[in-house]
């Protein structure tokens, strides 16, 4: 797999080489692309030769409450206020975006709710070293590798929680070929530039790509680029599908 250092070199050369073009060379004849869950039962594997994953409930699990219950054990009233105020409040798509580091979010939410500062900082980083691999997504890459797709990952995620999980699960993430992260190119999903900075960066036929993802509202923000969708939204459904 490439190095992320060269990755990122050649999101960064895309992005300022295409940021006023994006798109208008395929709006012409580029066509939406198709729910797959919703078409077929099992993989049309002559269909696509790449297929994308996000991370978050795809490849690595992503749930607030549970890391709340063991950051703050106990204390419920303490783990509905950062649930409110961190994972749903107003500053963790800036993260995702990579625009703000979690002290100056950690300072700015005590003085506005006047908490501690540690209890924030705590419930804004504590969930690094939380995060546990889903097997089902993992065996769904493998099985895409065996069948000689090539694989990319796209998703929303901020720098240092990023950075820790490829450090943490390396040997895992060597499967893949490359991938667009939000914090690093600064579009989130389901915007359209972060989808077309994919098609770019790794000259992907998006009617011969697959993206997978448990958001409906981002399987469908690649559909309107022309990539087809797989919206993964029940346990198993990977395992099923992928034969």
């Amino acid at each position: 797999s490439r190095g992320l250092g060269d990755v990122y070199k050649r999101q960064e050369y895309v992005m300022n080489r295409h940021r006023d073009r994006f798109g208008k060379e395929r709006k012409d004849t580029m066509q939406t692309g198709i729910r797959f869950d919703q078409e077929f039962e099992t993989m049309p594997w002559h269909r696509v030769d790449a297929v994308v994953f996000d991370i978050g409930n795809i490849l690595i699990r992503y749930a607030p409450k549970d890391f709340l219950e063991q950051l703050f054990p106990g204390d419920e009233q303490m783990q509905r206020d950062m649930l409110a105020r961190v994972y749903q409040g107003k500053y963790w798509a800036s993260f995702d975006r990579g625009d703000m580091e979690y002290e100056d979010a950690a300072a700015r939410l005590a003085e506005e709710y006047g908490g501690r500062y540690e209890d924030c900082r705590r419930a804004l980083t504590g969930w690094i070293e939380l995060k546990k691999p889903i097997e089902e997504g993992w065996r769904t890459a493998q099985r895409c590798r065996r069948a000689g797709k090539r694989l990319y990952l796209l998703s929303n995620y901020p720098k240092r929680g990023y950075l820790r999980m490829r450090e943490k699960f390396a040997d895992r993430f060597e499967v893949f070929d490359g991938g667009v992260i939000s914090w690093q190119c600064h579009f989130l999903k389901p915007e359209k530039e972060i989808y077309q900075l994919l098609i770019e960066n790794y000259g992907l036929t998006p009617e011969k790509t697959l993206f997978i993802d448990d958001m409906l509202g981002n399987v469908e923000g690649a559909q309107k680029e022309g990539i087809h969708g797989f919206h993964m939204h029940e346990k198993g459904m990977m395992d099923r599908f992928f034969l």
